[in-house]
Formats: C-alpha cells, sequence, structure tokens
C-alpha cells in the first residue's frame, strides 16, 4: 500500500502560491509564444518582397484577461523556517488541494464543502517610459 505522503502529492496539494506561481507563468509563456509567432510572421512578410509591398502586418494576439476559477480544499498548517546563522521561526502556510475524484475518495471529503479561488490577471499597457536611477 502507497503510503499517505506519495497519496497527497500525487493529488497535487501544494501551497496557493503554487498553485497562482504557476498558472500565471503558463500564461505568461503562452503570451511569449504568440509574440514569438507574430514577430516571426511579419519578419517572413518583411522579407518576401511581394507581401511587403502590399503593407501587410502580422496580427498580433494578447490575452486582455485571463480568470482563473479553482475549486480547492484548504488546510493551513505551521511551518519551521530554519535559517542558515539565523534563528529559526513558524509561519503558517496555506494548502489548497484541487477537488478531483481521487481527492474525494482518499479522504471522503464531501465536494460541496470545497472553497473557491477566483482571481483574474488583466492586461495593462506597457510603460511609456523608462526612469533609470
Amino acid at each position: 500500500m502507497p503510503d499517505v505522503e506519495q497519496l497527497i502529492e500525487d493529488i497535487l496539494v501544494e501551497p496557493i502560491d503554487e498553485f497562482l506561481f504557476l498558472a500565471g507563468r503558463g500564461i505568461a509563456l503562452a503570451q511569449m509564444e504568440m509574440d514569438k509567432n507574430s514577430l516571426a510572421t511579419q519578419v517572413m512578410i518583411d522579407n518576401d518582397e511581394i507581401l511587403s509591398q502590399a503593407g501587410i502586418q502580422a496580427t498580433w494576439y494578447h490575452f486582455p484577461e485571463t480568470t482563473l476559477e479553482l475549486r480547492m480544499n484548504f488546510s493551513a498548517r505551521w511551518e519551521e523556517v530554519k535559517r542558515q546563522g539565523k534563528p529559526s521561526f513558524w509561519r503558517r502556510v496555506l494548502y489548497a488541494a484541487p477537488m478531483n475524484a481521487t481527492y474525494k475518495n482518499l479522504f471522503s471529503y464531501e465536494a460541496s464543502g470545497a472553497s473557491t479561488v477566483k482571481t483574474r490577471i488583466v492586461s495593462v499597457p506597457p510603460a511609456t517610459t523608462i526612469e533609470t536611477e
């Protein structure tokens, strides 16, 4: 029989900040790939004699807004933070597990009691000037 820690790891119990970090990173990487595609398309157009004379421009795409809605079970624990050469301290960490069949069956959890995290990631225009010190 597998140990409980392995079962919990298999159903993705993670600190909530890790979930949000991974979602944000995924969106950023997807945006970067769309930008690379648009740039490559524009280079191809610019290097083609007929297309470049026709005034064609590559289409650029972006995520104007991404909404994440996660149905999760939350638990909070105290964790000791050890620092080399400094006193350790305790901090409270919020853990989350997605509501899926494995979690429900393993812990006999009633899904109607699940929490929901909603967050919006909204694109903003880039800064027009960059200040340096």
